[in-house]
């Protein structure tokens, strides 16, 4: 079971807010979901994996995203190991089918696994 990281008084972090230098960050490397809209008007924008840092920092500068800040662009993330990584993110995004598709796309067999939701 994946532990989604959220931030501080257990809500879901602000993409553009979000500490950069908060540990659960800066040494974390797995799967991520960037979405706006709240429960059920939720519409997921990314799914991805890499080093959460890395990733972060490269989303907040990316025009497209930013289009999205006036509506609330949350991110969530879960430590996944290497081996396990490209299986579970490609699960995430045939299970949540993002409107917009990272580089590379991962190709594996997908692992189920826990959305940050079902918790």
């Amino acid at each position: 079971m994946l532990q989604w990281y959220k931030c501080k008084g257990d809500i879901w972090c602000d993409l553009f807010k979000v500490d950069l230098d908060h540990p659960s960050i800066r040494n974390t490397n797995g799967v991520y979901i960037i979405w706006y809209g709240k429960d059920d008007n939720r519409k997921i924008l990314r799914v991805g994996m890499g080093n959460i840092y890395a990733e972060i920092t490269k989303l907040q500068k990316d025009l497209t995203f930013k289009a999205f800040s006036a509506h609330g662009v949350y991110v969530t993330w879960a430590d996944v190991p290497i081996l396990k990584r490209a299986a579970v993110a490609t699960y995430l995004i045939n299970t949540l089918n993002p409107a917009i598709l990272g580089d590379p796309i991962p190709r594996a067999i997908p692992v189920k696994e826990n959305l940050p939701w079902d918790e």
